[in-house]
């Protein structure tokens, strides 16, 4: 019989408040009678906001990296460089032009403008940036299309973005949106909240049938007398 977390959480409302409320270790939970399909469902509950702050502090983390961008011209054409970095507090985004593509990281004081965060007051997407409004600019592509995002400032303020790839617009929009306090939408994030929940649930409920999981890595073992059964390319 299928659950959904609902039906367990009423059949179960004790045990889930001692999950939640941290009351009650792991071990507890394997002396009820919490069925095979509640317990992943009910840690599920418990460590989906933990995997999500993850995600949110590793997107901050790349936005401090920071990205090199490519501008569109007058002609539509991505022939030259910009740089925008988030500085390490999070609260003023740094950016600049550059005239060529930088190997590694822009550093701040090299990045001649400044936007603080605090004055954002949206991030758009597609086919609502400004840039991408003006005449022919939907025509083009709809790669350039599906990349494009803005952070909208002040009254008429905008700073463009065309992301090199899909990896980089998720990054970027999921981080902006969580400066601004807003979901993470991306399809990256709902893939890495998939697998990362998954990967937790399964370690958890190693301990849930008192599994000892070594705190230490096991031991290298020594090297072989020889290297015989190596392929030899030469």
């Amino acid at each position: 019989m299928l659950l959904n977390a609902r039906s367990v959480v009423n059949k179960a409302p004790v045990i889930r408040d001692l999950i939640l409320d941290g009351a009650a270790d792991l071990a507890c939970i394997t002396e009820t009678c919490l069925d095979e399909e509640a317990r992943p469902i009910l840690l599920k509950e418990k460590i989906h906001p933990e995997i999500l702050e993850l995600i949110k502090q590793q997107r901050l983390n790349r936005l401090v990296e920071g990205t090199c961008f490519r501008k569109l011209n007058s002609r539509r054409r991505q022939d030259k460089f910009w740089y925008c970095r988030l500085s390490p507090n999070h609260k003023v985004l740094h950016y600049g032009d550059l005239e060529e593509t930088p190997q590694g990281e822009v550093p701040h004081d090299s990045l001649q403008d400044k936007l603080p965060v605090a004055d954002i007051k949206a991030v758009v997407t597609g086919k609502d940036c400004p840039h991408m409004k003006e005449k022919g600019a939907l025509k083009q592509n709809k790669e350039v299309l599906e990349l494009a995002f803005s952070i909208l400032y002040d009254s008429n303020g905008q700073l463009n973005f065309i992301a090199p790839d899909k990896h980089e617009y998720c990054i970027w929009t999921d981080g902006l949106n969580a400066l601004l306090g807003k979901d993470m939408m991306s399809d990256l994030t709902r893939n890495d909240l998939d697998t990362l929940l998954s990967m937790e649930i399964k370690l958890r409920l190693l301990d849930l049938e008192n599994i000892q999981i070594p705190d230490a890595p096991p031991p290298i073992p020594k090297e072989p007398s020889n290297y015989d059964f190596v392929y030899d390319c030469n």
